[in-house]
């Protein structure tokens, strides 16, 4: 009796390590797996359309005739959410303080906050660009604008605005601080290794990430 409860209780044991070493090996072959349908994000880093003004807030402006201002966010963040994406947008009419909620990108039940970098009014809302990741859209395809807004002392704040060469230095910039602040979470040792190796952050890796990311990365980018 007591040399069958033995071999019983071996072969328990030697079930359970087949589970659980069974278990251990398939979550490392999802983690090789390539994240599908992800593209590079070259084209928000390097192609700025001429005459846009370029904020830390990760939003982009363009100064109107009449002085109302084009407002929409960089198209940097709707690469690294991907596409579909939902975009929820403010009313027409609505007051912004500068560092007040401007719109947010949403996908799979997260969410990322982009900020005004003005005070002003809103004066139009554009809802026509759901699914644009790119500075092409309204406007003539000059950039993807969401609000044109009626600003207050815009004058102050021109002055730490980015144009031209300044612009795209500091999309690279930010890139790269994108790169560094990605490959140190759980995003899977092939991206990792990619991005460590020079490679082109993948359109969509937020989309990998769970809510504790999306939070850190909104701190980190969008934090005022």
């Amino acid at each position: 009796m007591v040399a069958l409860l033995v071999v019983v209780t071996i072969l328990a044991l030697l079930a359970a390590d087949y589970f659980l070493l069974r278990r251990g090996r398939h979550v490392e072959e999802l983690e090789q797996v390539p994240l599908p349908g992800l593209e590079p994000l070259s084209a928000a880093i390097t192609h700025l359309p001429a005459g846009v003004f370029l904020q830390p807030t990760f939003t982009w402006s363009r100064i109107r005739p009449d002085g109302d201002l084009l407002v929409g966010v960089h198209p940097l963040l709707f690469g690294l959410v991907g596409a579909p994406y939902g975009l929820e947008l403010l009313p027409n009419g609505g007051h912004l303080g500068k560092g007040a909620p401007l719109a947010r990108i949403t996908k799979g039940g997260r969410s990322l906050t982009v900020r005004s970098p003005v005070v002003g009014r809103i004066a139009e809302v554009n809802r026509a660009i759901a699914g644009e990741t790119d500075w092409k859209g309204q406007n003539g395809g000059n950039a993807s604008w969401l609000y044109r807004i009626i600003p207050e002392q815009v004058g102050r704040e021109v002055s730490s605005w980015m144009m031209a060469e300044q612009a795209a230095d500091w999309t690279r910039r930010q890139y790269q601080r994108l790169r560094e602040h990605l490959s140190t979470l759980a995003v899977g040792p092939e991206l990792v290794r990619t991005m460590a190796d020079g490679g082109e952050v993948p359109a969509g890796i937020l989309a990998a990430l769970d809510d504790a990311a999306w939070a850190r990365f909104e701190a980190t980018f969008l934090g005022h």
